[in-house]
Protein backbone atom coordinates (compact mmCIF):
# COMPACT_ATOMS: atom_id res chain seq x y z
CA UNK A 1 0.00 0.00 0.00
CA UNK A 2 1.67 3.22 -1.15
CA UNK A 3 1.00 6.43 0.70
CA UNK A 4 0.76 10.00 -0.73
CA UNK A 5 2.77 12.33 1.32
CA UNK A 6 0.54 14.97 1.65
CA UNK A 7 -0.16 15.43 5.26
CA UNK A 8 2.44 15.76 7.43
CA UNK A 9 5.24 16.97 4.93
CA UNK A 10 3.89 21.18 5.93
CA UNK A 11 3.99 23.41 9.25
CA UNK A 12 0.67 24.55 10.88
CA UNK A 13 -1.02 27.47 12.91
CA UNK A 14 -2.37 27.46 15.88
CA UNK A 15 -5.23 25.54 16.61
CA UNK A 16 -8.00 27.70 17.60
CA UNK A 17 -9.65 25.70 20.27
CA UNK A 18 -13.44 26.75 21.58
CA UNK A 19 -14.74 25.08 25.12
CA UNK A 20 -17.85 22.95 24.57
CA UNK A 21 -20.95 22.74 26.02
CA UNK A 22 -21.11 22.27 29.98
CA UNK A 23 -20.21 18.34 30.57
CA UNK A 24 -20.60 17.99 26.60
CA UNK A 25 -17.35 15.66 26.54
CA UNK A 26 -16.11 17.39 23.20
CA UNK A 27 -14.35 20.55 22.79
CA UNK A 28 -15.19 22.51 19.46
CA UNK A 29 -11.36 23.49 17.11
CA UNK A 30 -11.98 26.34 14.76
CA UNK A 31 -9.78 27.79 11.56
CA UNK A 32 -11.72 31.50 11.83
CA UNK A 33 -10.35 32.63 8.75
CA UNK A 34 -10.94 29.71 7.13
CA UNK A 35 -14.29 29.34 8.62
CA UNK A 36 -14.05 25.57 9.41
CA UNK A 37 -15.01 23.43 12.66
CA UNK A 38 -15.14 20.48 13.98
CA UNK A 39 -15.77 18.71 17.56
CA UNK A 40 -13.43 16.34 19.34
CA UNK A 41 -13.18 14.57 22.24
CA UNK A 42 -12.35 16.53 25.41
CA UNK A 43 -10.38 13.44 26.64
CA UNK A 44 -8.02 13.79 23.11
CA UNK A 45 -4.77 15.48 22.71
CA UNK A 46 -4.50 18.04 20.72
CA UNK A 47 -1.10 19.21 18.83
CA UNK A 48 -0.54 22.31 17.31
CA UNK A 49 1.56 24.11 14.73
CA UNK A 50 5.08 24.18 17.09
CA UNK A 51 4.50 20.29 17.97
CA UNK A 52 4.05 19.07 13.77
CA UNK A 53 7.00 21.86 13.12
CA UNK A 54 9.43 20.57 15.57
CA UNK A 55 8.20 16.86 14.45
CA UNK A 56 8.41 17.20 11.18
CA UNK A 57 9.85 19.89 9.70
CA UNK A 58 12.76 20.84 11.30
CA UNK A 59 15.25 20.93 7.93
CA UNK A 60 12.97 23.86 6.85
CA UNK A 61 14.42 27.63 6.34
CA UNK A 62 12.79 30.40 8.49
CA UNK A 63 11.40 31.61 5.03
CA UNK A 64 9.86 28.01 4.16
CA UNK A 65 8.26 27.47 8.09
CA UNK A 66 6.76 30.90 7.55
CA UNK A 67 5.34 30.11 3.61
CA UNK A 68 3.85 26.95 4.93
CA UNK A 69 2.40 28.80 7.78
CA UNK A 70 0.71 31.06 5.58
CA UNK A 71 -0.53 29.10 3.46
CA UNK A 72 -1.89 25.75 5.30
CA UNK A 73 -3.75 25.04 8.63
CA UNK A 74 -3.46 22.00 10.24
CA UNK A 75 -4.45 20.10 13.68
CA UNK A 76 -3.49 16.77 15.38
CA UNK A 77 -5.04 14.63 17.36
CA UNK A 78 -4.62 11.46 19.42
CA UNK A 79 -7.49 9.29 21.28
CA UNK A 80 -4.57 7.09 23.20
CA UNK A 81 -4.01 7.82 27.06
CA UNK A 82 -0.23 7.47 26.04
CA UNK A 83 -0.56 10.07 22.97
CA UNK A 84 2.93 10.64 20.89
CA UNK A 85 2.75 11.89 16.97
CA UNK A 86 4.04 8.54 15.86
CA UNK A 87 0.15 7.72 15.83
CA UNK A 88 -0.58 9.38 13.26
CA UNK A 89 -1.81 7.43 10.68
CA UNK A 90 0.22 4.24 12.33
CA UNK A 91 -1.14 0.90 11.07
CA UNK A 92 -1.85 -0.95 14.09
CA UNK A 93 -2.50 2.14 15.98
CA UNK A 94 -4.97 1.42 19.06
CA UNK A 95 -6.88 4.18 19.26
CA UNK A 96 -8.13 6.49 16.79
CA UNK A 97 -5.66 9.90 15.62
CA UNK A 98 -6.20 11.71 12.70
CA UNK A 99 -5.42 15.12 11.13
CA UNK A 100 -7.77 18.30 9.75
CA UNK A 101 -6.38 20.79 7.45
CA UNK A 102 -6.76 23.52 5.27
CA UNK A 103 -4.36 24.53 2.58
CA UNK A 104 -4.80 27.00 -0.19
CA UNK A 105 -3.56 25.97 -3.95
CA UNK A 106 -1.12 27.17 -6.43
CA UNK A 107 -2.43 27.65 -10.08
CA UNK A 108 -0.73 24.53 -10.99
CA UNK A 109 -2.53 22.53 -8.27
CA UNK A 110 -5.46 23.94 -9.09
CA UNK A 111 -5.45 22.89 -12.74
CA UNK A 112 -4.65 19.45 -11.87
CA UNK A 113 -6.82 18.70 -9.03
CA UNK A 114 -9.42 16.45 -9.65
CA UNK A 115 -12.02 14.32 -7.48
CA UNK A 116 -9.86 11.32 -7.75
CA UNK A 117 -7.09 13.37 -6.03
CA UNK A 118 -9.05 14.37 -3.63
CA UNK A 119 -9.93 10.63 -3.07
CA UNK A 120 -6.48 9.30 -2.95
CA UNK A 121 -4.98 12.91 -0.81
CA UNK A 122 -3.66 11.04 2.10
CA UNK A 123 -3.95 7.53 0.67
CA UNK A 124 -3.42 6.12 -2.91
CA UNK A 125 -6.54 4.26 -2.87
CA UNK A 126 -7.07 3.41 -6.50
CA UNK A 127 -4.22 1.41 -6.38
CA UNK A 128 -4.96 -0.32 -3.36
CA UNK A 129 -8.54 -1.24 -4.63
CA UNK A 130 -6.71 -2.14 -7.67
CA UNK A 131 -4.23 -4.70 -6.53
CA UNK A 132 -6.62 -6.06 -3.87
CA UNK A 133 -4.81 -4.28 -0.72
CA UNK A 134 -7.94 -2.00 -0.40
CA UNK A 135 -11.36 -2.35 0.10
CA UNK A 136 -13.98 0.77 0.03
CA UNK A 137 -16.56 0.07 2.99
CA UNK A 138 -18.74 3.07 2.20
CA UNK A 139 -17.90 5.89 -0.39
CA UNK A 140 -20.31 9.06 -0.88
CA UNK A 141 -19.76 12.28 -3.57
CA UNK A 142 -20.58 15.13 -1.96
CA UNK A 143 -22.02 18.37 -3.06
CA UNK A 144 -22.74 21.03 0.05
CA UNK A 145 -23.94 24.17 -0.05
CA UNK A 146 -21.71 27.18 -1.66
CA UNK A 147 -20.34 25.39 -4.14
CA UNK A 148 -18.16 22.63 -2.17
CA UNK A 149 -17.27 19.26 -3.70
CA UNK A 150 -15.47 16.39 -2.90
CA UNK A 151 -15.74 12.97 -1.06
CA UNK A 152 -16.20 11.14 1.83
CA UNK A 153 -14.66 7.68 2.38
CA UNK A 154 -14.35 4.66 4.55
CA UNK A 155 -11.92 1.77 3.44
CA UNK A 156 -10.24 -0.90 5.18
CA UNK A 157 -6.13 -0.90 3.50
CA UNK A 158 -3.75 -3.95 3.93
CA UNK A 159 -0.51 -2.18 4.62
CA UNK A 160 3.17 -3.36 3.74
CA UNK A 161 3.69 -5.27 6.84
CA UNK A 162 0.20 -6.64 6.82
CA UNK A 163 -2.03 -4.66 9.21
CA UNK A 164 -4.76 -3.63 8.08
CA UNK A 165 -6.07 -0.20 8.50
CA UNK A 166 -9.48 1.80 8.35
CA UNK A 167 -9.66 5.30 7.22
CA UNK A 168 -12.14 7.64 7.92
CA UNK A 169 -11.67 10.76 4.86
CA UNK A 170 -13.61 13.97 4.20
CA UNK A 171 -11.95 16.16 1.49
CA UNK A 172 -13.19 18.95 -0.25
CA UNK A 173 -12.25 21.86 -2.55
CA UNK A 174 -14.05 24.82 -2.44
CA UNK A 175 -16.31 26.76 -5.52
CA UNK A 176 -13.04 28.57 -6.64
CA UNK A 177 -10.77 25.83 -6.29
CA UNK A 178 -8.70 27.80 -4.20
CA UNK A 179 -8.26 25.58 -0.90
CA UNK A 180 -8.81 21.77 -0.11
CA UNK A 181 -10.01 20.99 3.05
CA UNK A 182 -9.70 17.92 4.59
CA UNK A 183 -10.26 15.64 7.74
CA UNK A 184 -8.88 12.20 8.26
CA UNK A 185 -9.32 9.71 10.96
CA UNK A 186 -7.56 6.49 11.35
CA UNK A 187 -6.39 3.30 13.81
CA UNK A 188 -6.34 -0.16 13.15
CA UNK A 189 -9.49 -1.95 11.99
CA UNK A 190 -10.18 -3.54 14.89
CA UNK A 191 -9.88 -0.23 16.99
CA UNK A 192 -12.20 1.54 13.84
CA UNK A 193 -15.25 -1.21 14.74
CA UNK A 194 -14.89 -0.60 18.41
CA UNK A 195 -14.74 3.12 18.19
CA UNK A 196 -17.21 3.88 15.20
CA UNK A 197 -19.25 5.62 17.36
CA UNK A 198 -17.09 7.85 18.56
CA UNK A 199 -15.27 8.50 14.93
CA UNK A 200 -18.77 8.90 13.39
CA UNK A 201 -19.45 11.84 15.80
CA UNK A 202 -15.93 14.01 14.66
CA UNK A 203 -16.50 13.34 11.07
CA UNK A 204 -20.48 14.23 11.06
CA UNK A 205 -18.79 17.93 12.96
CA UNK A 206 -16.86 18.68 10.54
CA UNK A 207 -18.20 21.83 9.08
CA UNK A 208 -16.52 24.54 6.09
CA UNK A 209 -18.21 27.54 5.37
CA UNK A 210 -17.58 29.98 2.37
CA UNK A 211 -15.45 32.85 3.50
Amino acid sequence: MRRVITLIGTGLVAVGLLAGCANSGYDYIKSSSDRTYFKVPSKWTLYDEKDLADRFNGDLTDSQRQQLLDDTWRVAFDASPKPTLRHLLETNAKDPSGVALVRSLTFDDADSVSLGALRNYFFDVDTAMQDGTGDVVSYEDLKLDCGFRGSHLVANLTMSDGGVMTIDQTVLLDQGTTKVYALIVSCSSDCYEHNSKQIKQVVDSWTVRAT
